[in-house]
């Protein structure tokens, strides 16, 4: 299980807009093709997937050692498969990207 730590890690969220029927497909699709890749990249720590109840959106939640290991592996050889078959996946399931927004965690309150 990844802890979620103030300020350790640098966090990269992406938003998806998509019907209800593809939300799982979605979901399914670009997690295999992060599982099989992304672990390979030196930084990687983790990637979450959190699936609105209304069926109409996706946001994945993804941690990195920090932003220039991220940098570092947005040229590293097999992204670009990765980033294609993301890619075709989101074509696929009539999905579009609504945000891309970065990160770095300021607060952290358990219970």
């Amino acid at each position: 299980m990844v802890t979620i730590d103030e300020n350790r890690f640098f966090t990269v969220m992406v938003e998806f807009e998509v019907e209800p029927q593809f939300q799982q497909v979605l979901i399914d699709g670009i997690t295999d093709q992060v599982d099989q890749y992304f672990p390979h990249f030196t930084g990687f720590v983790s990637a979450s997937f959190h699936a609105s109840d209304d069926g109409r959106r996706v946001v994945n939640y993804g941690q990195w050692r920090s932003k220039e290991s991220w940098m570092r592996s947005s040229s590293a050889t097999g992204l670009d498969i990765a980033k294609e078959s993301i890619a075709e996946v989101i074509k696929r399931c009539g999905a579009r990207t609504a945000k891309v927004d970065f990160f770095q965690v300021a607060r952290v309150i358990e219970g």
